[in-house]
């Protein structure tokens, strides 16, 4: 779906407004959606491990940039993330060699881990995508299901514009209300699921 697709929904909020602005603020609303709510995941790769080395990369698809690694794994065995410091002390002099156990992120590119491995083998990587800053589009499912928040996202952005002809601080808290909460919505149901399950507690007594 292209972010010049949304403009027939935005438009009529900011009559006069430029069409290249609305597809600028469409594009950072689904980059910030697609940020916080990891909404935007492909199958999960492969990751060929090579003895002796710790650093890897995972594939990009044209227009994205990685998110978030949700989870590694190898034999129904995840992966434990750390901070960066974290396994670097776990690194120490990098004499040590095994199966890796733990990884990090120095930022959103490589992926390292530790113990450096001391022999071949494939793991699993599940991790979620958004679109680059100079990206025009993102996947269909994607925009389709979450094309009211991202026109939310994008009016807030462009309503809180000053001294435009469509500036408008009270709707665009309104729309940024809106958006917000389908934010939480979204991330709700990419950790939980689809199923539908119902969330469930159990009461404890105070002593």
């Amino acid at each position: 779906m292209k972010f010049s697709d949304f403009n027939m929904f935005i438009k009529p909020e900011v009559q006069g407004c430029p069409d290249f602005l609305i597809e600028r603020s469409v594009r950072d609303s689904a980059i910030d959606f697609c940020s916080r709510t990891d909404v935007y995941m492909i199958e999960p790769e492969s990751l060929i491990i090579i003895a002796g080395v710790n650093e890897y990369a995972v594939t990009l698809p044209t227009g994205t940039e990685l998110n978030h690694i949700i989870d590694i794994y190898n034999d129904k065995k995840p992966l434990k993330p750390v901070s960066y410091t974290e396994l670097e002390m776990r690194l120490g002099d990098e004499t040590e060699r095994g199966t890796p156990h733990y990884y990090s992120q120095r930022d959103n590119t490589d992926i390292y881990l530790a113990p450096i491995p001391d022999s071949a083998e494939t793991f699993k990587v599940v991790y979620s995508l958004k679109p680059t800053a100079t990206s025009t589009s993102i996947p269909d499912t994607i925009g389709r299901e979450n094309r009211e928040a991202i026109t939310h996202g994008a009016l807030y952005r462009l309503q809180m514009m000053s001294g435009q002809p469509f500036s408008n601080v009270g709707a665009a808290q309104m729309n940024n209300q809106l958006f917000e909460k389908s934010v939480r919505r979204a991330a709700r149901q990419v950790k939980y699921g689809f199923a539908g399950g119902t969330l469930t507690c159990k009461p404890r007594l105070f002593i």
